[in-house]
């Protein structure tokens, strides 16, 4: 994101700055900004979390407002942030409701393998995996590589010997699956085609991706 408008002199003394350093004196490195674009430490534009109304931009070098409020601003703010707080409060209810209500439901559920995204399986090496490829999903085997158990999979497929050099992909992808997940879905080609339905329906590194049928 870039910044069109004055930036601080980038000195030692403003470099070395931490965040608190001007609370309640100007905005930059005060501990009650909130924003996305800082440097150094320091929030080139950002709002002051403190006040009532968060959409009021502020700017590095902007003094603090904060401290020239009277007390019945600060009670107006006061009480705003209190319905706020009852809000989420409500809001955390309705979650723990739901939560407790998918618990109970989630014996109802089959034990299918899900989506790529939330996947939580690691891929150990010597475990056979199908990797979707050439329109076809193609027999292979977990080998060490790049990243193993860190977001990635490395592996050998049986018909394709050049994959011997290192082929891998993301384990949050949908173009591999391990044999428990494949003869699954052989198994359930109804349960396959809403998974598969699903996965495409996403984008991986902004490119669409067309699973080839179990069969």
């Amino acid at each position: 994101m870039l910044y069109d408008k004055d930036e601080p002199e980038w000195n030692a003394e403003n470099i070395n700055k931490k965040m608190g350093d001007t609370t309640f004196i100007n905005c930059g490195w005060c501990e009650h900004t909130g924003g996305e674009l800082a440097r150094y430490n320091c929030m080139l534009d950002s709002h002051c979390l403190l006040m009532k109304n968060y959409s009021d931009e502020v700017n590095w070098n902007t003094k603090c407002l904060f401290k020239s409020l009277s007390q019945t601003d600060l009670r107006d703010i006061i009480s705003s942030k209190n319905y706020e707080i009852s809000n989420l409060q409500h809001q955390i209810e309705r979650l723990k409701d739901q939560v407790t209500f998918i618990e109970s439901d989630m014996l109802n559920h089959k034990n299918s393998p899900p989506l790529s995204n939330n996947r939580t399986e690691e891929y150990n090496e010597g475990e056979i995996v199908f990797v979707n490829i050439d329109k076809n999903w193609e027999r292979g085997v977990v080998v060490p590589g790049y990243r193993s158990h860190d977001g990635c999979v490395s592996y050998v497929l049986d018909n394709y010997p050049e994959s011997k050099k290192g082929w891998g992909c993301g384990v949050a992808v949908p173009v591999i699956l391990k044999e428990w997940e494949y003869n699954y879905f052989k198994n359930n080609p109804q349960d396959y085609i809403m998974w598969k339905e699903k996965e495409e329906s996403k984008k991986y590194n902004d490119k669409e991706i067309k699973l080839s049928v179990i069969s």
